[in-house]
């Protein structure tokens, strides 16, 4: 009896159009996280602003027969994709990834509740697709910022860890050399090293909830996005420093093993920090205020007397 209740109760989710939808825009992640677990990061945000924007989808909209059949049809193409891309674009691309998973959502809107859920649906989509196309943006610059922004970024790593107490020199201007205990180790700061990728990345995620914020203007919106990014810059500062104290005191091996998961770590620390402060940004300025005036008559006493 139990069973058949719990069946029943499955199957009264499973009807509800809107619980379906999510739940099929849920499982390609799944299949993404199997091919590439990083991978699955901006599939996974796209997601969860989706379902932010649940009450803004016009879920009473009655869908015709060219939406459905024009979006199931895209959904299932986009499991094909890989076989478009690779001959085309990229050699390396995964099997599903999120350019399969954002033409899957792109034919799911459609077909569920038809062409006036793509406006709705426009920043999920928007952040995926700019986010996507991140290696593109970063090759482009490369090209023109490395020079410039690669040495500096050497030079100000080499303070930080002799300020810290660490032997090290550099060896060119992407080079930096620790002298070890087990003699000098050298380690090339590459291009990728100075967080092109996360402060990109950041940049597509802070253009998206600012585009969804209208409680500030737009000096607010540019004071915050220029915290943000340098925020991300800093952070990259404490990743690159972290391995290579690491480098120095445990070796290369320990410093690469850190490597391979620090950057996440830090990174959404990062976010989730930065966009908790945002959020709660008027209690904050509140707060400051309010212990400032408390403060503010006992100095004034102390000063008179």
């Amino acid at each position: 009896m139990e069973k058949v209740c719990r069946f029943e109760t499955l199957l009264s989710v499973l009807r509800d159009r809107v619980n379906l939808f999510y739940i099929l825009a849920f499982i390609p992640l799944v299949l993404v996280s199997y091919f590439n677990v990083f991978g699955a990061i901006i599939p996974t945000f796209g997601f969860l602003l989706l379902f932010l924007k649940k009450e803004d989808l016009p879920l009473d909209a009655k869908t015709s027969l060219v939406e459905r059949v024009l979006g199931f049809s895209i959904l299932f193409s986009s499991f094909f994709l890989y076989y478009l891309l690779v001959p085309l674009i990229f050699s390396s691309l995964f099997f599903y990834s999120t350019p399969n998973y954002i033409l899957y959502i792109f034919g799911l809107c459609l077909a569920f509740f038809g062409v006036s859920s793509l406006r709705k649906a426009f920043t999920p989509l928007f952040l995926m697709v700019a986010a996507s196309s991140n290696p593109f943006v970063s090759e482009w610059l490369k090209q023109y910022l490395s020079p410039y922004v690669v040495p500096f970024f050497v030079g100000l790593t080499v303070g930080i860890l002799k300020f810290l107490g660490i032997s090290v020199t550099t060896g060119s201007q992407d080079v930096i050399i620790l002298q070890t205990w087990n003699g000098p180790l050298s380690l090339q700061i590459i291009w990728n090293c100075v967080g092109v990728d996360s402060m990109f990345i950041f940049s597509t995620v802070l253009v998206i909830l600012l585009l969804e914020d209208r409680s500030s203007n737009i000096k607010a919106k540019l004071s915050w996005s220029l915290i943000g990014i340098l925020g991300t810059f800093l952070v990259n500062v404490i990743r690159v420093t972290l391995i290579f104290i690491t480098d120095y005191y445990y070796g290369s091996e320990a410093g690469g093993k850190l490597h391979f998961s620090v950057g996440y770590i830090l990174f959404f620390a990062w976010l989730a920090f930065f966009f908790f402060v945002f959020s709660r940004r008027q209690a904050i300025w509140k707060w400051i205020q309010t212990n400032l005036a408390h403060t503010r008559p006992n100095h004034i006493e102390r000063s008179q007397s």
